[in-house]
C-alpha cells in the first residue's frame, strides 16, 4: 500500500501536555511521531479533547496550536495549523 503522507515522519519520545483551555489542567500525552505537518499523540488513557488545542513540548520549549485529524484508542493524529 503506498504511503498517502505528504512529510515523512520521524519517532521521537518526548512528554507533551495538551492544553484545551484556561481553566482546565493540561492532559499529559508522549509525542510518539512528528513530522512538518503533523504529529502523533499517546494519551496513557482515551480522552475527550477539543478539534483544535495547545501541544506544548516543555523539554524543548515549543508549543503549536494543532487540529485533532483522527484517533484510534489512546492514539491521537493531529496537524499543525497555520
Amino acid at each position: 500500500m503506498p504511503e498517502r503522507r505528504s512529510s515523512k515522519r520521524y519517532p521521537i519520545y518526548l512528554e507533551g501536555l495538551i492544553t484545551v483551555a484556561a481553566d482546565r489542567a493540561p492532559i499529559a500525552c508522549t509525542v510518539w511521531d512528528l513530522s512538518e505537518t503533523g504529529v502523533r499523540l499517546v494519551l496513557a488513557s482515551p480522552c475527550d479533547i477539543p478539534v483544535e488545542f495547545e501541544l506544548y513540548i516543555p523539554s524543548e520549549g515549543a508549543r503549536a496550536r494543532v487540529r485533532l485529524i483522527w484517533t484510534n484508542g489512546i492514539h491521537y493524529g493531529a496537524a499543525f495549523k497555520d
